[in-house]
């Protein structure tokens, strides 16, 4: 509208230049001058050219109301003073304007038409421009305009229109707009060599099977050495397409939950594990020898004398062993097959052996005592006499009116060799209260009060007490005499009564291989500490797993396990389970054990010696209570030819109930 009033205007302004002078008789005939179009306050109206280009006279002075400065004033095109009149009709000022599109004003790039109007143009606009003239490029990738025409990826403006691109990977579709992504895998099958090819939008990977990593060079599959990343916090053994995490069982320690860190076995059972300062442990050292010494000098008119209380489960084992200095006379007093036994001999008296009396491995407390009269050694249970022996003479003769007697407790010295028949002075037992030759305790109570190892667990039970610390190790046979062909068989019955829930029951050793074993762990399965499992293994291959247990109860729990070269069967509390393993694996790893059966290999209770901890996937010392039974014999953990001193072989602390 305003390039229409302004070419208007102009062409006012030169018809007023043209008449701003009049003819002599013009000028004369003021009568039939144009009345002006002035009304009140008109000068202070914006200037219009209808109002002062036609209503009124077209001059200079109306021209310059329009345009309202000096220089668009003055400046009217010298075109319009080819007037010589003025115009009979002024509309003729408008409708004698020239064409406002020769030439055209529109932008030759953005217009496609000018369309002439009077005293005014209009431009047609290609699409993609905009603007009185069309001279303004529309940036059509701004947000929002191009609405459904949108680019699926990226936008380029260019002048009067735009230009759709696509990322990389992807390639434009026949529309210029959506882009497709390119198949890698489709277009160059080898592109991964070895490798899975795994087309993605965009692009592609080349995968590999869990635990390898692709080698853009070789085109290949690599095994990643997960153990070089540090990822475990004790031991990591990397295998191809993966990596085991161990900790230190013997240490006492599994693996966490995460796989990685290591954590502390905790108790799931408490016992009472409290030891007594006053009480004797006799079981102390496995070596057999002597847990304590006494000696005493004796008169004349002094005769032995011993008293104390005993308590066992142990069947067999030297209470205590007294002989003078030159060995010339000595007495043992011991337990065979649960009852009390007496060896002496002096200078007046071949060796005597006497077993007699009630059973005493019950469990219970039982005040013995030892008495020499003038005519008879008394030996009494609960001051009823149960063994007697007549004796003519002294059982220590004297030297020069005294005679030095020293006094072995709970084993024999090593020298001791002449005890006949044949008894294994280890004696898992407590001693309490005693008396040594009418002297008291003889300093006794001063020794163990100090050394925490000499002390009795005050409640008891039977069974061997692992505290979770070493091992025992047998030296057994499994071959069957009776099988001409030279087969074995390992039959095993085994109670428990677990306190903390890892640990290996039972194991089968040969060098740093570990052909089998018998394992409890917590469940995975189940929160943990709620339920446990147990593993049968052969080597580091797990064959079967009993899931789900509460071993933790506070109860013992039987597990009964057969086995041979050709099969094997178990039970868990009269439950049968079966192998997880299809049978020929099956059949391989039976094949393995029968290789390790053919040497010799050593029966391990309660641990595991020092081997890699590759070789089986527990290696963390049982706690708690065991009875075991192999191949039908009662296992004896005094026969062991190796224990550790902290495993009690007959007794077992008691559960600590809550009250």
């Amino acid at each position: 509208m305003a390039g229409r009033l302004y070419r208007v205007a102009l062409l006012c302004l030169a018809m007023s230049q043209a008449v701003s002078f009049l003819s002599q008789q013009q000028a004369s005939q003021f009568l039939i001058r144009h009345r002006r179009a002035n009304v009140m306050f008109e000068e202070h109206k914006q200037g219009s050219l209808e109002r002062e280009c036609i209503e009124e006279i077209c001059n200079r002075e109306e021209a310059r109301e329009i345009f309202e400065n000096n220089q668009e004033t003055v400046g009217v095109p010298s075109r319009y003073h080819s007037f010589k009149s003025y115009p009979a009709n002024l509309r003729s000022c408008i409708t004698e304007i020239p064409d406002q599109c020769s030439p055209s004003p529109c932008n030759p790039e953005g217009s496609v038409q000018c369309v002439d109007k009077v005293a005014a143009f209009a431009c047609v606009c290609k699409e993609g421009w905009t603007g009185v003239t069309c001279q303004q490029d529309i940036d059509e990738c701004q947000s929002g305009i191009l609405e459904e025409k949108a680019c699926n990826h990226s936008c380029h403006n260019v002048p009067g229109s735009y230009r759709c691109y696509c990322d990389e990977g992807f390639y434009i579709a026949s529309n210029k707009r959506n882009c497709i992504d390119k198949n890698e895998c489709f277009m160059h099958p080898e592109i991964c060599g070895k490798a899975a090819c795994n087309n993605l939008p965009g692009t592609f990977e080349c995968k590999c099977a869990a635990g390898y990593a692709f080698n853009p060079v070789t085109k290949n599959c690599h095994d990643i050495d997960e153990c070089a990343a540090s990822l475990c916090a004790y031991g990591c053994v990397n295998f191809p397409g993966s990596y085991s995490c161990f900790c230190d069982g013997r240490k006492g320690e599994r693996l966490s939950p995460d796989g990685q860190s290591c954590q502390e076995i905790p108790i799931c059972v408490a016992l009472q594990t409290s030891r007594k300062a006053d009480i004797l442990n006799m079981g102390e050292l496995f070596a057999g020898i002597p847990v304590v010494y006494v000696r005493f000098k004796i008169s004349a008119n002094s005769r032995f004398t011993a008293k104390f209380d005993l308590r066992t489960y142990d069947s067999e084992g030297v209470i205590f062993y007294a002989e003078t200095n030159g060995n010339s006379a000595w007495f043992l007093f011991a337990v065979r097959d649960g009852k009390l036994e007496v060896q002496f001999k002096n200078e007046n008296t071949a060796k005597v052996t006497i077993s007699a009396g009630p059973v005493i491995n019950d469990g219970i407390w039982h005040t013995i005592s030892v008495e020499e009269t003038q005519s008879s050694v008394l030996v009494k249970v609960a001051q009823e006499s149960v063994i007697k022996i007549n004796s003519p003479s002294r059982l220590f003769s004297l030297d020069n009116e005294t005679t030095e007697i020293k006094i072995s407790i709970a084993g024999l010295p090593r020298q001791a060799d002449r005890i006949l028949p044949t008894m294994n002075p280890r004696l898992d037992g407590c001693m309490r209260r005693w008396t040594w030759m009418n002297q008291g305790s003889a300093g006794i109570e001063d020794v163990i009060r100090n050394i925490g190892s000499k002390q009795c667990y005050q409640n008891i039970v039977k069974g061997s007490y692992f505290p979770g610390i070493g091992y025992a190790m047998l030296p057994l046979i499994y071959n069957m005499t009776e099988d001409p062909s030279g087969g074995w068989k390992i039959k095993l019955n085994l109670h428990m009564l677990p306190s903390k829930d890892t640990g290996v029951l039972f194991a089968l050793v040969r060098g740093e291989d570990v052909p089998l074993s018998l394992a409890l762990t917590y469940s995975n399965s189940m929160p943990i500490g709620k339920k446990q499992d147990l593993l049968l293994t052969i080597g580091n291959q797990t064959v079967s797993q009993a899931e789900g247990f509460s071993f933790c109860d506070g109860e013992r729990h039987s597990v009964n396990l057969t086995i041979t070269a050709e099969d094997f069967l178990w039970t868990v509390d009269d439950v049968t389970h079966k192998s997880h393993l299809s049978n020929s694996e099956l059949k391989k790893q039976l094949v393995l054990l029968d290789r390790a059966m053919q040497e010799t290999v050593n029966t391990i209770l309660g641990g595991i010696p020092d081997v890699p901890f590759t070789s089986t996937p527990i290696t963390a010392s049982f706690t708690g209570c065991l009875d075991v039974k192999i191949n039908d014999e009662i296992i004896d953990l005094d026969e062991a030819s190796h224990r550790d001193p902290n495993i009690q072989s007959h007794s077992c602390p008691s559960v600590k109930r809550e009250d």
